[in-house]
């Protein structure tokens, strides 16, 4: 009887381990992802924010040149307010919304600055270009690890154990995939006057 005893107390013992391991690996697994996220996050604000300072001075190189001129500075200065009031009140959907207001902007500017070979022969004109597509192909892939990321958490949440672990921790259920507004890819026409 006594052999029988330690037998049950030690799979009891062996039982109470392997659930205890197994409750730490999961929160730890399921913190990993959420922080995942959360870099993701900071790299597109950071990436964001580096293109609104970057933009501003850009627009302002060249100003003065036709009308639409003056609406593209326009639109991206509300992108660029409309950002600063999404990331004050860190909303997620406002500061998308913003990036694709910006994503306009900067493709009417390069519309613009393209058919004005004025401003293409500016030496600033193409530093400040090139400064801009390397903040267009950071922000481009700070984008898609963050949408990566999601797509792992989301997978893991809602897969056997993962969901018992989000459950048992009280995690988001799922994030929302960074998504840049339709259209913001399309060159517009512009058209000059006399």
């Amino acid at each position: 009887m006594r052999k029988t005893s330690i037998i049950i107390i030690s799979i009891t013992v062996l039982l109470a381990l392997i659930v205890t391991i197994s409750l730490i690996t999961g929160y730890n697994n399921i913190i990993d992802k959420d922080e995942s996220i959360k870099q993701g996050y900071s790299e597109i604000d950071r990436r964001l924010q580096q293109r609104y300072d970057t933009l501003i001075p850009l627009a302002e190189a060249v100003n003065g040149f036709q009308d639409q001129e003056r609406v593209i500075y326009d639109m991206i200065t509300s992108a660029r307010q409309a950002y600063a009031e999404a990331k004050a009140n860190d909303d997620i959907q406002a500061m998308i919304e913003a990036d694709a207001l910006q994503s306009i902007a900067l493709t009417n500017l390069l519309a613009l600055i393209e058919d004005n070979p004025n401003i293409n022969s500016l030496q600033a004109y193409q530093t400040y270009m090139d400064a801009v597509w390397g903040i267009e192909s950071a922000l481009s892939e700070a984008r898609r690890q963050y949408n990566n990321a999601v797509a792992e958490y989301n997978r893991y949440v809602r897969k056997f154990p993962g969901l018992l672990y989000k459950n048992l921790y009280d995690f988001t259920d799922e994030f929302e995939y960074w998504r840049v507004q339709e259209g913001a890819d399309q060159i517009p026409d512009i058209t000059f006057g006399d």
